[in-house]
């Protein structure tokens, strides 16, 4: 039974819509959690921060990330497209279920999701002083774990698809 449930799990991790769809779960709890901190100590503790520059920052994000992610997906099929037409089905497999740019595509789909839901908690009164000061540290650090995701992705996208990039993979995990 233990086995079937590893199986099914890794099965479940290896599909494309499975990582967004998480990361999207832990953006929602994210910008809602914020509120919790207009009930703590930490009211009298934290700067004051504007709600217009937040939710002009969360405007750029949700703008940015939506166009970022089509980017993504075109150039997911794009190399995939090329790994179709130049390995083996089985290293194919390796190219679609390549663990960067499902985490790429994750981040941006996440990104893009948490701003949109901060944004409508933001305007609607949702959060005190420190939740908007929460709101916009999660905010800052959104924002640099898209710019790592992103410059990571870049290298990787550059190399999927590729032949010998293809075989090289496989042949680390041992499959081709």
């Amino acid at each position: 039974m233990k086995n079937k449930i590893i199986y099914f799990t890794n099965r479940l991790k290896e599909q494309l819509w499975f990582r967004p769809f998480v990361f999207c779960l832990f953006s929602i709890v994210a910008a809602l959690i914020a509120q919790l901190a207009d009930d703590a100590f930490l009211k009298d503790w934290v700067p004051t921060i504007s709600k217009e520059s937040l939710s002009d920052l969360l405007n750029i994000i949700s703008a940015s990330m939506l166009v970022i992610a089509i980017f993504a997906v075109a150039s997911m099929v794009s190399a995939f497209s090329a790994a179709s037409s130049t390995a083996t089905p089985l290293s194919f497999k390796l190219v679609v279920t390549d663990d960067v740019s499902q985490n790429a595509l994750s981040t941006f789909i996440g990104a893009f999701i948490f701003s949109i839901v901060a944004t409508v908690a933001l305007k609607n009164g949702f959060y005190g002083k420190a939740g908007i000061f929460i709101l916009f540290v999660l905010t800052i650090l959104l924002f640099a774990v898209v710019i790592i995701t992103f410059l990571r992705w870049v290298d990787r996208i550059s190399r999927l698809g590729r032949l010998s990039n293809t075989i090289s993979t496989g042949g680390e995990s041992g499959i081709v």
